[in-house]
């Protein structure tokens, strides 16, 4: 009998497409969903029966999500493969790891760093994942809550291999009690919830390579990156920049134990310096206190040449 307790997920970083590692990094987590598809082909000739003719093995893939509870050295795995390899620093005790969106495309076969996930579900062999693309992340902050995250998954080939001996490392995820929030660089405290989404629109590519998986993951849209959520409706402030479309930076801090000196602690901040609300909503549901949906869309800042700049601080010296 399978039992999620005794199961376990690992990425593992590849060099290039189509080649599967097993530089496995043992990742907590609080549900997976990866599944292997098996497209089948309808065969439409006729041939005097009323019966479907048998069907043909088409395209498989393997899509679905990982959610895990973001900690403060294994978010940085998701990270890179959603946004890239960062710049890693050392800063005294501790390094400081700067994730901006790529323009440029990881390889002619895939846009994204591509991984090998492993995963092993309490029973028999382990499951396999080659060529998978992280391609969307979304950090889910609820006030009250641990901090949440789903990471989006497209992958290539689905086998079994052996199952490992996992391990990992004792730290706590971050929660919502370590998150401070700036808009137009001045503290709010009204956002009850907010979660930041970054998607890379990926398609899988069939090719005549005698092959019954995707010859490629490619871009098929433009990346896009977003914050949404809900808010106190203390006042007007957010409702007026709403409705005049400004541009405003936002700026999530998650800030963890400290490592060393002043300033050296676990920490993950989301910088979006051009963010224009899409909508803004504040109805009367009841009696009660009104609150608003708000979502917003951050925009590429030409001064600052990205639209987001993510920054995760540990003692892990490379992603």
């Amino acid at each position: 009998m399978g039992y999620g307790i005794g199961g376990y997920l690992s990425l593992s970083k590849q060099t290039d497409y189509g080649t599967a590692t097993t530089n496995r990094v043992f990742i907590p987590f609080v549900s997976e969903n990866l599944i292997e598809n098996k497209n089948y082909l309808q065969i439409e000739n006729m041939r005097n029966l009323y019966d479907a003719p048998n069907d043909i093995e088409g395209i498989n893939n393997v899509t679905g999500d990982i959610v895990f509870e973001p900690h403060p050295i294994y978010t940085g795995h998701f990270l890179r493969g959603c946004v890239g390899v960062p710049t890693s620093t050392l800063t005294t005790s501790s390094y400081v790891h700067e994730f901006l969106p790529a323009q440029t495309e990881f390889g002619e076969n895939c846009s994204l760093p591509p991984y090998t996930i492993e995963i092993f579900k309490n029973v028999g062999s382990a499951y396999q994942v080659v060529d998978a693309q992280i391609h969307t992340l979304a950090f889910e902050i609820t006030a009250g809550a641990i901090i949440k995250c789903t990471a989006s998954v497209h992958g290539r080939a689905y086998s079994k291999v052996a199952k490992q001996t996992p391990s990992y490392i004792a730290a706590e995820p971050f929660n919502w009690v370590q998150t401070s929030v700036q808009i137009a660089g001045a503290a709010n405290g009204d956002l009850e919830t907010a979660t930041i989404t970054i998607e890379n629109p990926i398609e899988g590519i069939p090719r005549l390579n005698a092959s019954l998986n995707e010859g490629g993951l490619l871009r098929s849209d433009f990346r896009s990156i977003t914050v949404a959520g809900d808010m106190g409706f203390q006042n007007q402030a957010q409702e007026a920049k709403f409705r005049d479309g400004s541009l405003q930076p936002f700026k999530f801090s998650i800030t963890g134990v400290q490592l060393g000196g002043a300033g050296q602690n676990n920490k993950l901040v989301f910088d979006m310096p051009d963010v224009r609300y899409t909508t803004y909503e504040y109805p009367i549901a009841g009696a009660g206190r009104i609150t608003a949906s708000y979502e917003g869309k951050a925009q590429y800042d030409t001064t600052s040449s990205y639209a987001a700049r993510i920054t995760l601080q540990n003692t892990l010296s490379a992603y």
